[in-house]
Order: structure tokens, then sequence, then C-alpha cells
């Protein structure tokens, strides 16, 4: 077959290089959000330095801004990155240790050419992986990730003329603190009454969350607060059943409300002042109630394996509801492309465009805050008006990915009609009982399903149905 030739402009070194494509395609190396890995396995510091060179020809001419979360491996893997970049011509920026929002703020209001944040998110302490992020401040569009993909695969590069150089910025992230404050203007001289346990998970929300709510005049109380890469304190992902601690300070202390965080800090999981953990969905759905009062007919963005609560409330406040496949980057870009104000994820992600339309831990803390302000009630008299459904996360190991698409595919052919959607992976709604959805995980090694009930009975009857499925689906 005959190879086909992409001629590929380098900014940086004023040379044209000709990229010659196999006819082969180089292996996936994104998932749903970014690249991951195990250290020492999939990811080490080769990988991290040709991660870097292709990022850095690949950019237009502009500094590039790297970050990296607490992982025992990160500066390791930063410093293969930023050497890549080097190599290229291009100037590194270098944030060290910040959020995965932080990152992306910045490279946005700084008009960086991009960035690279070294990050797994919440995947456990052995992952490490790298999200690389457009000159907007918003990860890569799919299409850029494939060529990133074949870069990183075909493995040489000719250098540039010069090598970049490597700044650390004074004021760090202080432009980002800057953006949080303008957006809680409205209620800064009202939160001195407010008492908050953050949990970061010894994350690197340990740099933003405590440090904007203490600048608010709120009371902090931290949990797993120091940044340690092992996470000893809990698992990295936020989830009712690691939470524990949380609720119990929160009741301990007579907290308004409790917060936790991811490792990378893009996502919150929300306790109210009882020390009820309240899922993702809810939390974006109460976000998504306040914002539409305000701006009625506004666009909201969420992936199909929300809460029908999102839904319900979109409806009641005359929004316009945007379905969109899971993952970070397919909100983000949608709601650029829609002009939508507000997005959100099941999982504790809320993107707000007026700061930045990236899911923000940080920012999500004073979005609920504003909703605690404005209405003068506890978070869990909020929570409890909102429409209430019952919801099932499950999760099948499935290591091999070609055994992923067969699945799929088997679930597809034996549900037949019953399927509503296959925007990603299988969906069936259910008339007047819920819904489920089954799909791979692009992050880990695991098909997820996802199921919603109208009442518990509902949630039962649907899980007794499709976990057997999914069971013979992974034989098959």
């Amino acid at each position: 077959m005959t190879s086909l030739v992409i001629r590929q402009a380098c900014f940086q070194s004023g040379t044209t290089t000709m990229l010659t494509r196999p006819s082969k395609a180089p292996p996936r190396l994104f998932g749903t959000n970014g690249i991951r890995g195990v250290v020492g396995k999939e990811v080490n510091a080769d990988f991290s330095y040709r991660l870097g060179s292709s990022t850095g020809l690949l950019f237009k001419p502009g500094p590039v801004a790297v970050g990296r979360d607490g992982r025992t491996s990160g500066m390791m893997l930063c410093e293969g990155v930023v050497s890549g970049i080097l190599s290229q011509g291009c100037d590194v920026t270098d944030y060290a240790l910040t959020t995965t929002p932080a990152l992306q703020f910045l490279v946005k209001n700084g008009k960086g050419a991009g960035g690279v944040m070294v990050t797994a998110s919440h995947n456990p302490p052995e992952y490490n992986g790298f999200k690389v992020i457009a000159s907007d401040g918003v990860e890569v569009s799919r299409k850029l990730e494939a060529k990133i993909e074949f870069l990183v695969e075909r493995n040489t590069w000719k250098l540039g003329k010069k090598p970049g150089r490597r700044v650390k910025p004074i004021d760090g992230l202080n432009p980002y603190f800057n953006g949080l404050r303008t957006q809680a203007q409205e209620i800064s001289e009202k939160l001195h009454h407010i008492k908050a346990v953050v949990d970061v998970g010894n994350g690197v929300a340990a740099l933003t969350t405590p440090k904007i709510l203490r600048d608010l005049g709120c009371s902090v109380f931290g949990v797993n607060d120091n940044i340690d890469g092992r996470f000893p304190g809990r698992l990295s992902e936020p989830r009712p059943e690691t939470l524990a601690t949380l609720s119990g300070m929160v009741q301990q202390v007579g907290a308004d409300f409790g917060v936790a965080h991811d490792g990378d800090g893009d996502r919150a999981i929300f306790a109210d002042e009882k020390g009820t953990i309240q899922w993702g969905d809810r939390s974006f759905a109460l976000v998504v109630d306040e914002v539409l009062k305000n701006k009625p007919g506004a666009k909201v963005v969420t992936p199909l394996n929300s809460s029908m609560a999102v839904g319900e409330i979109v409806k009641k406040r005359h929004g316009r509801l945007i379905l969109t496949k899971v993952g970070s980057v397919e909100v983000s870009r949608t709601m650029i492309r829609a002009g939508a104000v507000i997005g959100g994820e099941e999982n504790g992600g809320i993107f707000y465009a007026p700061h930045h339309p990236v899911r923000d831990g940080t920012m999500a803390v004073l979005l609920v805050l504003k909703a605690l302000v404005r209405n003068k009630v506890s978070l869990s008299t909020l929570m409890n008006r909102l429409p209430r459904f019952v919801m099932a996360k499950e999760k099948f190991d499935c290591r091999n990915e070609s055994s992923k698409v067969k699945a799929i595919a088997w679930l597809k052919k034996q549900l037949g009609t019953r399927v509503t959607s296959t925007l990603d992976g299988v969906k069936v709604d259910v008339k007047n009982r819920g819904w489920v959805l089954i799909r791979p995980s692009g992050t880990e090694p695991l098909v997820r399903l996802y199921a919603e009930g109208v009442t518990e009975k509902d949630l039962s009857g649907l899980l007794d149905e499709f976990k057997p499925m999914m069971q013979r689906a992974l034989k098959v």
C-alpha cells in the first residue's frame, strides 16, 4: 500500500519536515481523557521525551506551559516532556506542581502555544500520564491527538536550530486565583460564617481550594491535605465509599459542606452539612438550576451517562440540553462550538464557561457556594429540592482492547431495536423505568455499566437484567 506523505511546517526552527505516515495506523495512545499508563511499563522517560518533542513540533510559536500533579513519578516524566519541547526550539513555562484546571487557565490567559500536564488524574499511584492542552486552554482535539500519536510512534525529529528557554514564573498561580476571585465577587463579602471541610486526597488541589476559600473568609478544615503522590489517605478517585473521613469531619465540626477532589483537582464531590455524600450529577444539577435561574434558555452540555435529574432541571428552566460522548474534551469542545454556559459530568466535573469551559474542581466549589449564599438554606435542603432518581455504577475488568470491542458489538446485536443510542457504547432507555449505558473505559482496563431508575425497584430490575448480560458479553 502506498504511504501517505504529510507536509508539516516546523515553525520553531524555520524548516519544513516531511512526515511519512506508515500505511499501518499507529497505536492509540489517548483515551477518554489524555494518555495514561503504568509507569515503567506503558509510560517512561523515553516516552515523555517523545511526547514533548511531538507537541513541540506541532504547536505554533510561543511558550508551552508545563505542570504536574504530585505523583512520585511526576518530576521524572515532566523533565522528559520539557526536554523534548526545548529540543524543538520552543520555550517552556514551568509551573511545577499545579492542578490541571489552573494550568489550562494559565495557557489560555497567558496566550501560550499550548501546554502539557503530567497527570493520571484519579488513577492509582502506579499510573501516570499526560494531558495535552491547545492554545485556547482546552485539551487538544481528537484530530490533533491522532497527529501526536503518529509523531510519537515515528520517533524521529529534526532538532530546532537552537533549544528553547525554560522559565519558572514568579507570579505562579496568581492569575488563576485572580480569575477565581472575579467569579466570586458577588459573594465575597458573605462567606465569613461558612465552614468547609476540604479533602484533597493528597492531591494538588491542596494548592488551590483551601487557599481561595480562606482568602474569601471561610473557615477551612483539611483532610488528607498534604501532597503525597502515593495517596496514603484514600484512593485518588473521590467516591462515596472512600469519603467516610470527610463525612465524619463535616458532622464533627458542624461544617456547611465538605468537598473532595481527585489527584489533579479537576473534579469535586460534595458532602452536605449532614455528611451525606452527593453524586457528581446531583451537584451538577444544582449548579445548572442556579445558572439557568439567571440565564433561562441557556445551553447545557453533558455526556449521555448523566442523571435524568439534569434533563429535568434543564426542561424546567427552559434551557437546551446537548448530549455528548463521555470525556472532558467532548464536553469542552461542544460547549465552545455551541456557546454553552455550563457543562458537567456525573463524576464530579463541572465546566463553567464565564471562567473557563473546562472541568475545574475549585471553580465547582465556588458555584456551590453561590447557591448556598443566594438561597440562604442548607446544602441538604437544596439537594432535596432536585428531582430524585436512583443510580448505580458498576465496572468489569477487561484488559484486552479487542475484547472491549467484541463485547460492545455483541451487546448491540443482542439488544437489537432496544438500543436507543450508540453515540458512546450502548444505551437502552426503558420507558417510565430508567436507562442503562454500557461503554468501554477510555482511561482504565474496564468496561463500565451505568444504570438509573425512577425507583429503587426499577434500578434493581435493570441491574438484574443487564449485569448478567454484560458478564456474558465479556466471554464472547
